[in-house]
C-alpha cells in the first residue's frame, strides 16, 4: 500500500508541475511584466498538491519547476537574483501546505465559512512569501529601473503588487471553488 501511495503521489508530481507550467505559459499571455513576472497562475498546481501531499510535495514542484523555468529563457542579472526569483519563489509556495489540516477539518465538518477562509490563507501566505521574495530581489537587483526620484523600494513594491495582488485574487477564487467542490480528490480517504 506504502509503495502504491508513492507511486501515485509521484505521478501527481510530474502532472502537476507540467500543469504549472503550462498555466505560467498562459497567463504570461495576459500579463507580461517588461523585467519579468506575470500572473502567478503557477501557484494553483503548487498550493493543491501542498494541501494534499503536504509541504515536502510543494517543495518539490517548486524545485521542478524552478529548473524547467531556468532553462526557458530566464531574466538573470546575478546568480543571487537568479536563486531568488526562480528558486526561492518557487518553493515559498509549499508553505500553504501549513494549512491543510485546517482545511481538511474544516471540509469535514462542512463548514464552508472556514474552508474558503483557510484556503484564501493558504494561498495568502504562498503569495506574500512570493512577493516578498521579488520584492527583496527587486530592490538589490532592480532598483536601477526605477523611475528618477522614486526610492528602489517603492518601485519593487509597486511592480511586483501589481502582477501578485490578481494572483492572489484569482488563486483564491479558484482554489475555493475547486477544493470544497473536489473535496474527495484532494483527501481522498475522507469519509
Amino acid at each position: 500500500m506504502q509503495q502504491s501511495n508513492q507511486l501515485v503521489r509521484l505521478m501527481e508530481i510530474a502532472i502537476m508541475t507540467s500543469l504549472a507550467l503550462v498555466l505560467d505559459y498562459l497567463s504570461g499571455l495576459f500579463l507580461r511584466m517588461p523585467n519579468g513576472g506575470s500572473l502567478a497562475l503557477i501557484m494553483i498546481p503548487v498550493i493543491l498538491m501542498s494541501i494534499r501531499w503536504g509541504i515536502s510535495t510543494g517543495f518539490i514542484i517548486g524545485v521542478l519547476i524552478a529548473g524547467l523555468q531556468l532553462m526557458n529563457s530566464p531574466i538573470i542579472a546575478t546568480p543571487v537574483q537568479g536563486f531568488l526569483d526562480y528558486f526561492v519563489a518557487s518553493v515559498v509556495i509549499s508553505l500553504s501546505g501549513l494549512f491543510s489540516g485546517l482545511i481538511k477539518k474544516a471540509i469535514q465538518d462542512q463548514k464552508r465559512k472556514q474552508q474558503f477562509f483557510y484556503i484564501t490563507l493558504a494561498v495568502f501566505i504562498a503569495s506574500f512569501f512570493r512577493l516578498l521574495t521579488f520584492f527583496i530581489s527587486g530592490v538589490v537587483f532592480f532598483s536601477q529601473y526605477a523611475p528618477k526620484g522614486t526610492p528602489g523600494w517603492v518601485y519593487s513594491l509597486i511592480y511586483n503588487s501589481t502582477y501578485m495582488v490578481p494572483s492572489f485574487i484569482i488563486c483564491s477564487i479558484v482554489l475555493c471553488i475547486l477544493i470544497p467542490s473536489a473535496s474527495r480528490l484532494v483527501f481522498p480517504r475522507q469519509k
